[in-house]
């Protein structure tokens, strides 16, 4: 029979751990941290399911102790407790005791200590303990009957120590850490130890005379004489060192077992704490309660078809005192699976002042996806549902439920709201409904009002902002290889959960707006994100032509090269290994070829770093570097686009479609995805080739409209530098008149080098970049770079003042924003702490902080611009790329001159800034010559 087992968590230990390895960003939508509560409560779950253990106890540290008296500078060296963590430990301790959990404490001692008194008082009681810690002080209280379980680099991996374990990492039994400790000193402690003493030696002194005692009762026997001479002058630091080090196992604790046991909480409460928290993907990991278990059951009950559906209620059977208790509905359902159900559903529609709809389909792809169903809804609470394309059941032929539908979902009077609708208006678009008069986007609208949010999706939202716990789409078509798709599930289970997909937005709508409204971003969702949508939506159906053929010998060749690389590495190194192993590489590299780079960079496993800038940094020092990176970009290229393009080409349209994201970055920038189109190199030969790949169809041309340094002339808007301002009035060359000034000479006199330096400058600067970062991107020293940015401040010192006033403004409001409003916000930069730990993350908030009025407004205005161009009526000028300040459109080769003067006057005009926009526009038979 097993012994019952008892879990320990030393909760400051792993709230400070948690705290410096998660996100800093990590937060609610009302601003407060979570990171380190985050942590805590992920590994508490974690533990919890796989140890099932019968007790947990969490200790946690009070004050000072009797260590602090016994040593005055014990742990002086210690940064005060950021103050970011202070309150997350007051949540992390609510939630403790939430779970019904004892929090323990003890005046005058440490958690350690709290730790050590309950693991010797259960293995007294015969139960086993697994310790959880983030400190391997704890160590010296493995026995037979403990374990400790800590993080290792990364804070995701774990790993559980034994006395075995204990043996195989130190050649030590675990008691013998307290003397291994006393004499090495433990410097996150403050702990002295013995100087002059290393791990190496007090190992060895261990292994041959057991304890510290036994050292010194038998100090002559040690024939090192510089380790005798140590030993000897620090007798009494290693006797205190052994008495800071040692955890006490008899404090007096008034806490019980029963007080302990992990069956007794109220699962509704927890739940309410973590919307709270806004925890919803911890929720199932929560535990079911032993003895009286809490057990969601899935409710069988059949409904009838075209009755309100008993499926919606997701029933939560509940065992409270013998009485099943089932939740409310999350929508009522009405299935449409007849004419007379789908004429009221038409005439709803058409009386509706807002619609909000969703589809059900067999594929994420748009432009792939089977129809399986529609879903509607025009009153909050209620929902409908069209099924179409599930196997096997009875439903509407699709012309009938189109033509019932088309009326009210194309007319543009009657406003539409959806969830990522653009994905939905596609699928319908592609089945004869073009929906008009788009007004609200849930995911948009919490995108504008919180950028940082980790809970864009639908049920995230339900869950965080109405505390509706909808149906997981795993619930119906489960996951992995037994995964199954839409149109398999039985109408009866798809209905609910679809009617809630389009329930759910319209209970959103109702919170988002007033926000939108507060934060004045309203004007910015209303005029330029929501039309924005529909002509994202045409640029993806469009697709772009490619050139297969050319691709298909371009990897040919590259495979070819690919192959020389590897055999001139090999023989440079004199023996074949795996390239593309990171850890062979470096130990080729650092091992066999004993290169050494600046910083000697560690991954997160502590293995050499072997990053490209890691690899760039080493350019001089051996031949195999310049292989080695032409072989990554090479194998890159040919992997993301080369080879994969051709196979993602649509066999209806013949064509490459990728999606954009609206909320995909935080700057307000479009995003690219499956595949991403807005990362292929500009400036490379082998970026060019690529581009090539893009073709124009018959008798059309690609045209490229591309802003021209759009960013810094939105810098110059911004701060209002005359310098900068009359430049661009002229027309200069703004790089060039950068280097005049910095360099000190004529605009004539201006080298290209000298450009390439003040380029860097200029947008480094823009970008929040110091010294050392220009230093990186140029290959100057620090001094040279600190004197170039001195001497660009002296002639454009509004920009420094506009550096200044942004940071001051992010530190008071917490925000910043672009010329259009939106924002973007920065928490850790309103902190009055200054722990060194996190001015690392500080440092690339400022950085960000900068930079983000000025890329946010170069997004907007292109939206602007796109919104413009979508409206110049031009026949079959398709608006296909848009790449960061570029848009990329098929034009007839007859229009080609008539289309570049309106694109250009539409994006010339897109705002009104204090200096003028400048577009450049090429036309070429392909997308490199269009460049």
């Amino acid at each position: 029979m097993s012994k019952p087992k008892l879990v320990l968590i030393d909760g400051h230990s792993l709230a400070y751990r948690a705290f410096f390895a998660l996100p800093p960003d990590l937060k609610t939508r009302s601003g407060e941290l979570t990171n380190a509560v985050y942590g805590f409560v992920s590994m508490l779950l974690s533990v919890w399911r796989d140890e099932q253990p019968d007790y947990i106890a969490v200790a946690f540290d009070v004050g000072k102790t009797f260590r602090d008296e016994m040593y005055a500078d014990y742990k002086a060296t210690r940064a005060k407790m950021p103050d970011e963590l202070a309150p997350q430990i007051d949540r992390i301790q609510q939630i403790v005791k939430t779970f019904n959990l004892p929090v323990v404490t003890a005046e005058g001692f440490e958690a350690d200590d709290i730790l050590g008194t309950l693991a010797a008082r259960a293995a007294r009681d015969g139960l086993d303990t697994l310790i959880v810690t983030g400190d391997t002080d704890a160590f010296q209280l493995i026995e037979p009957n403990v374990r400790v379980l800590t993080s290792q680099r990364k804070w995701s991996e774990t790993k559980i120590y034994d006395e075995a374990a204990i043996r195989e990492r130190y050649g030590l039994e675990p008691r013998q850490l307290i003397d291994y400790k006393a004499l090495v000193g433990d410097t996150s402690d403050n702990v002295p130890g013995v100087r002059g003493v290393g791990e190496k030696t007090a190992t060895q002194l261990l292994q041959q005379f057991g304890s510290v005692e036994d050292i010194y009762a038998r100090l002559d026997e040690i024939t090192a004489k510089r380790a005798r001479a140590s030993l000897e002058a620090g007798r009494e630091s290693a006797a205190l060192s052994k008495k800071l080090i040692t955890i006490k196992t008899d404090v007096p604790l008034k806490v019980k077992w029963d007080d302990c046991r992990t069956a007794a909480f109220d699962r509704e409460q927890v739940i309410q704490l973590f919307r709270d928290m806004e925890f919803r993907s911890l929720i199932e990991r929560l535990p079911g309660p032993q003895g009286a278990a809490t057990v969601k059951a899935k409710a069988t009950q059949q409904m009838a078809l075209f009755a309100v559906s008993d499926m919606s209620k997701r029933q939560d059977a509940r065992s409270a005192g013998g009485k099943t208790q089932v939740a409310e509905p999350v929508t009522q359902t009405r299935i449409v699976a007849d004419g007379e159900t789908l004429a009221q559903l038409a005439a709803a529609l058409r009386q509706a002042k807002l619609i909000s709809f969703d589809t059900e389909t067999t594929s994420t792809d748009p432009m792939q996806a089977r129809l399986v169903g529609i879903s509607l809804a025009v009153k909050e609470g209620e929902g409908w549902y069209i099924p179409i394309g599930h196997a096997g059941a009875e439903q509407l032929p699709l012309e009938q439920v189109v033509a019932a539908l088309r009326p009210a979902l194309e007319d543009e009077r009657i406003a539409k709201v959806g969830h990522n609708a653009k994905y939905d208006m596609a699928v319908l678009a592609r089945n004869g409904i073009a929906v008009r008069g788009l007004s609200f986007d849930t995911l948009i609208a919490e995108f504008l009002i919180d950028p940082g949010s980790h809970s864009l999706g639908l049920k995230n939202l339900a869950w965080s902002r109405l505390g509706v716990e909808m149906t997981q789409i795993e619930e119906l078509i489960g996951k992995g290889k037994k995964q199954i798709t839409m149109d398999q599930t039985p109408v009866e289970q798809a209905a609910p959960y679809a009617a809630a997909d389009a329930d759910i937005p319209l209970r959103l709508r109702g919170l988002q707006e007033p926000e939108l409204r507060e934060k004045n971003l309203w004007k910015l969702f209303a005029q330029v994100e929501m039309p924005l949508v529909p002509v994202l939506m045409d640029m993806e159906m469009t697709g772009i032509l490619i050139d297969v053929p050319y691709l298909r010998e371009m990897s040919g060749v590259l495979t070819k090269r690919l192959v020389e690389i590897e055999r001139e590495i090999y023989t440079l190194v004199g023996r074949d290994f795996n390239i593309n192993s990171t850890q062979q590489l470096a130990d080729v590299l650092f091992g066999k070829l004993g290169l050494k780079a600046p910083g000697g960079r560690k991954t997160a496993t502590g293995k050499a770093s072997t990053a490209v800038d890691v690899l760039e940094s080493l350019r001089g020092q051996h031949p195999i570097i310049e292989l080695i990176l032409e072989q990554r970009q090479l194998s890159k290229l040919k992997n993301t686009y080369i080879d994969a393009l051709p196979e993602l080409v649509n066999p209806a349209t013949g064509r490459v479609h990728t999606s954009y994201n609206q909320a995909g970055a935080v700057t307000g920038r479009l995003s690219s995805s499956e595949p991403n189109l807005q990362n292929i190199p500009i400036r490379t030969d082998l970026g060019r080739q690529v581009r090539r790949a893009f073709i124009a169809a018959p008798g059309h041309v690609l045209m490229s409209a591309d802003y021209s340094q759009v960013e810094l002339r939105i810098l110059a808007h911004l701060c209002g530098d005359p310098g900068l301002r009359e430049a661009f009035a002229r027309g200069e060359d703004i790089h060039a008149t950068t280097a005049a000034a910095i360099f000190g000479i004529a605009l004539s006199q201006v080298t290209s080098e000298q450009r390439r330096v003040a380029k860097a400058v200029n947008f480094g600067l823009a970008y929040g970049q110091g010294a050392f970062g220009l230093a990186q991107a140029t290959g100057l020293s620090n001094a040279d770079a600190q004197k170039f940015i001195d001497a660009y401040f002296a002639r454009f010192s509004r920009v420094r003042q506009y550096v200044e006033e942004t940071k001051h403004k992010a530190a008071t409001l917490g925000y910043v924003e672009t010329i259009m409003g939106r924002r973007r916000y920065f928490p850790i930069l309103q902190s009055k702490e200054r722990d060194p730990r996190t001015q690392i993350a500080r440092r690339a908030a400022e950085r960000e902080c900068i930079n983000m009025p000025v890329q946010g407004s170069a997004a907007d205005i292109m939206k602007v611009a796109m919104l413009r161009v979508a409206n110049i009526k031009v026949s079959n000028l398709k608006m296909m790329l848009q790449v960061h300040d570029e848009l990329v459109f098929e034009v007839p080769e007859r229009d080609a001159n008539k289309v570049a003067m309106l694109v250009r006057e539409a994006m010339e005009g897109a705002v009104s800034l204090s200096v003028p926009l400048k577009v450049e526009v090429k036309a070429g038979k392909n997308w490199d010559e269009a460049k």
